[in-house]
Parts: structure tokens; sequence; C-alpha cells
């Protein structure tokens, strides 16, 4: 794998660095880029650590063999880039790479209400309550983030045919479709944003392909790679992938140690170690609480709240299936000539999104946005949803259903059945139950006992069956939730772990994401969490924003402390 943007591994400074981050995601991609950055004498040295590998445009799978080739396994494939990991009550799905799961999300760049924050400590609740336009506002670290993420909506996205298909259900509750804002380069074309011997990276102009979540081999989805990550190495942070940081601990002097096991391959690995004035933790919902409790056991004082409040902000996923309209979700990637490319218009993988009890309580609002089918996925999903069938939920002409049907038996076709579908994720507010630990050999478990059970998940699968019968579809639910005894959540939004709290009888960090010694209000000098893994609840939108927008907070706050 080709590689622009990582350090060789001589590069690692033999004295230490002032900051190590710890993952590429939002949090660590920002607080290095702002740290490397930082107006401060004498300059920091900075170093990120990432446990996936480097992917640069055009590298992506965009088959089903190569992306079950590039499947994350711990022990086959250490290095790959999809990650799923199944437990009783949820599975989550993320990615693994310089970038962290901004490679494959679907760029969903949404502020949540404002009153999600309500139950959040008083410090995160004063900055929410702040006008944007004040330097302390929660709102102008939203602001800052997009900008840097160049955020924008569709130009044409309400003339997508699966934008029009959701619409046809919201038209009939009175409520309007949003477009969405998106980190998707809808304007420039061929822009610059790294150059180092003789080696690139380019932002393009968005295809319509539909294939952001299995990464954009077009280089139009503005990714932490096409961003924060440049701004971080430009400004001289190391960036060192392949590493994963096992825990930390601190010496004599208070120098925080960094344990880490650097990976050459699938099968050679060593052990490494940092070591850093400030540790920043940015590893994610599930590895950031597994760091801090891997070194909770080898004696670091923490909060007994670590690992609580696990979320999976609400997700949930539905599909319509061989409806009566073509829905243009098909995805045919960075190949114009694939001949579904001639007659597909896929868009971005999500476009639009209508809102439910937008005047309820938080816990009972939830919404509703499309997705296309990556190119990779599309034979097999005709071949397994034709398998499902699923519930009839409209009307539909049997012949001319059964003629779609048919359509895709050799693959998906754009006058299949597959392609007159929609596939829904919806996100509500759970009640953010879960617990993470750790079993007998180390391994992250995740423990949530009904948390697929709680009511608000079987009002957004009614509202799914609503809009298949809008389109005269059948319904097909999701199989973990609708089989599985324990009714298993899926998420593609992890979140929790080290949540937020006034002190540690609260929480694992501060509003500042600084790390509690204990139950009381002392926290660690310079150990700080920045990832999905600080926030307190769901936030029933798509949280990445969220995530970056705390993140630049924390790197505010370390900066105008030094």
């Amino acid at each position: 794998m080709d590689t622009i943007l990582a350090n060789s591994w001589k590069d690692k400074k033999p004295g230490g660095y002032d900051v190590v981050v710890v993952g590429s995601g939002y949090g660590g991609a920002i607080t290095a880029a702002r740290l490397a950055n930082a107006a401060v004498n004498p300059k920091l040295s900075v170093c990120i650590l990432e446990r996936g590998q480097e992917w640069p445009v055009g590298q992506f799978p965009d088959s089903l063999g190569d992306l079950l080739g590039s499947s994350y396994n711990p022990v086959l494939n250490p290095l790959g880039l999809y990650e799923f990991d199944l437990f009783p009550d949820i599975a989550v799905i993320k990615g693994s790479g310089l970038g962290g799961t901004s490679l494959v999300n679907a760029n969903v760049a949404i502020r949540p209400e404002p009153d999600v924050f309500e139950t959040w400590p008083s410090g995160l609740r004063q900055a929410a309550e702040i006008g944007e336009t004040k330097p302390h506002s929660l709102w102008n670290y939203y602001k800052r983030a997009e900008e840097t993420l160049d955020v924008s909506s569709h130009p044409t996205g309400s003339s997508l045919k699966k934008f029009q298909a959701l619409k046809k259900r919201a038209d009939q509750l009175g409520q309007p479709v949003e477009t969405l804002p998106l980190a998707v380069n809808f304007r420039k074309e061929g822009v610059e944003v790294y150059k180092n011997n003789g080696k690139r990276i380019v932002k393009h102009k968005c295809i319509d392909c539909g294939d952001c979540v299995t990464g954009c081999n077009v280089g139009a989805k503005n990714t932490l790679y096409m961003n924060y990550l440049p701004l971080a190495k430009m400004g001289g942070a190391h960036i060192f992938t392949q590493t994963e940081v096992d825990y930390i601990s601190q010496d004599t002097d208070g120098r925080w140690i960094i344990h880490a096991t650097h990976r050459d391959n699938a099968i050679f690995s060593e052990e490494e170690t940092f070591s850093a004035r400030l540790v920043i933790l940015a590893a994610g919902a599930l590895g950031s609480p597994k760091v801090l409790l891997q070194s909770r056991e080898r004696g670091l004082a923490t909060s007994t709240v670590l690992g609580s409040r696990f979320s999976g902000n609400g997700d949930f996923f539905g599909l319509a299936y061989n409806s009566n309209q073509i829905t243009d979700i098909l995805g045919w990637g960075n190949h114009p000539a694939d001949p579904i490319a001639k007659v597909v218009r896929a868009g971005p993988s999500i476009a639009g999104l209508v809102r439910y009890n937008e005047r309820a309580a938080p816990s009972q609002r939830f919404v509703i946005e499309d997705l296309s089918i990556p190119r990779a996925y599309r034979d097999a999903a005709a071949a397994a949803f034709r398998l499902l069938q699923g519930t009839p939920a409209g009307i539909q002409d049997p012949l001319q259903a059964e003629q779609r049907v048919d359509n895709d038996l050799l693959g998906a076709d754009p006058q299949g059945a597959l392609n007159s579908s929609m596939l829904y994720l919806c996100m509500a507010q759970d009640d953010s139950g879960g617990t993470l630990s750790l079993d007998d050999f180390g391994n992250l478990q995740v423990h949530w006992p009904g948390a697929g059970a709680e009511a608000i998940f079987n009002q957004v699968n009614q509202e799914c069956l609503a809009h298949a019968m809008v389109l005269g579809s059948s319904f097909i639910e999701n199989p973990l939730w609708h089989v599985s005894p324990w009714k298993t959540l899926l998420t593609a939004h992890p979140l929790g772990g080290c949540p937020m709290g006034e002190d540690g009888s609260d929480g694992a960090v501060d509003h500042f994401g600084r790390v509690f010694q204990g139950n009381g209000a002392e926290v660690h000098a310079g150990l700080y969490v920045a990832d999905g893994s600080i926030v307190r609840t769901a936030l029933g939108v798509n949280p990445f924003l969220t995530i970056s927008a705390f993140s630049e907070r924390i790197a505010d706050r370390i900066i105008v402390g030094m």
C-alpha cells in the first residue's frame, strides 16, 4: 500500500514527544492538527498513532472480494479497513485506517438540537447556551469544524430519485425532507490539498456514484485525509500507522508512557513505547475505553463510571424492497464506464432526512435518512434480498414485481428490484445504557440487556413500514433485530464509554475531556479523551460533527492552558 502522509518508523523521535494522539479519527486528527499548528513557544512536537494503515484515494475496495479481504480481524487481518463487532445486544460497524471512520462514513455533517445537551455537565451546557458569535460558544466550534471540513449541501440533491422516494411518505405527514449538509466536494475540481516528495493528495468533484461508505475512490469526500490530517502533517506532526496502543502508564517524572504494538503486516509485530508530556486518547467509542480499562488494570486511577453510558446513537435500519418506482440506489464507484453508471444517479450515500416528533422530548424524536448501496455490495444485496423478499406492505402489480426480481438474477440491474428499493438509516434516542468491560482474555465486551426492546425502536420500525407502504413495496426488517432473541441492534455510530460528567461520580472525563482520577473532581494532568466515547447521550442525528466540535473545543482549551 502506498503512503503519502504516514512517516517511516525511522522518523520516530528517540526523546519522545510533547503530545501523542492515539487514533486519527475526528477527535485525533482535529486535536493533532490544532496542536501541531498552535502558536506557542516552543513549538509542540506532535505524534499521531493509528492502528490501521493509510488508504490513499483510489485504493479503497470496490468489489465484494476486495471488500471481504479488507475486513478487519484482530488475528487474521489486523490492518483491515472495515470492522464489524458482534455482541449479543448490539453489533458495531466502523472503519480502521488513517482517518478513522471518516474513510467509510456517509459524510452527514448535521448539528443536533440544542436541548440534547440539557442533561450534560454544566460547563458544556453553558457553552451550548452561548450564541455562535461568542468565542467560547460550543456552536462556534461547530462552525470551525464545518469550515475546515468544507461542508455543503448537494446542489441538486432534491432531484435524486431516492430523495423523491423519501419525500412520498414525508408529504403524507406534511413534513419537509431536508437536503443534508455533507462533507463532500460538490464545487471545485482538482484542488491540491497536500504535496510532498512528488506525492499529492488532490480533491475532485462528486460524481454521484453512491460509494461513500466503502471509501471514496473519486477523491470527492472530505474525509480527514483531505483536511485535518494534511494540516497536522504540514504543522510538523509525525504520523505512524499500523501502531495499536495497548495501555498507558506514567513514569516517575510524570511523563506518560504509551505502550503499543507496531505491525509491519498481519504476521509480524513488535512492542514499542512512546513518551509524551500530554496524551490525547482518540481511538473511538470502543478503542479509548479499552485503553483506559487496560491501563486501570495496570494501576491507572480512573472513575468507576469508566465503561458506562455506551450508546448506539439510536441507530436502526429498514428496507423497502421492490417498490413501484425506480429509486437509483445502486452505487457504481469510480467506474464511469460501468453500464449502471450510464443510467443510475445514486448521489452521495445519504442525501435527505425526515424528522419525527420534533416538538416532543428528545427521547421521543427520531429521524429517517436514505441510503445508497455501494458497488461492492450491490450484487450480493440483490441476491440476499431476493431470498428474503419481506412482507408485502403496499399495492403492487404482481407480474411487474416478479419481473423486477427476475431482472436481478444475474446481478443488480437498473430495472431490477434492488434499484426500486429504499434502504433507511434511522436515528433515535436510546437510553445510553450499555456497559463496556474486559473479559478474562482482555477482549472488550458490551453488555446492554434489553437495548433492542426499547419502545422507540418499535415506533421507528413501524414508520419504516409506512415508508414501504407508500412506495408499494415489500418491507424487510433488520434481520439481527427481527430474528435474534436478544433483538440485537446494529449501529454505525457507537458513542459513550468515557462519558462526560460533572465529576468522577457522574462521568469518566470532564467537559474538556480531562480524565478523572477517581470519583471526585481531580483530573490527571495531561491526559485527555477526544472522540465519540465522551458523548454522554445519544444525539439522535449523525454524530461526527458534534465529535468534531468537541475536539476543536478540547484542543482550544489545551492551547489556552499552555
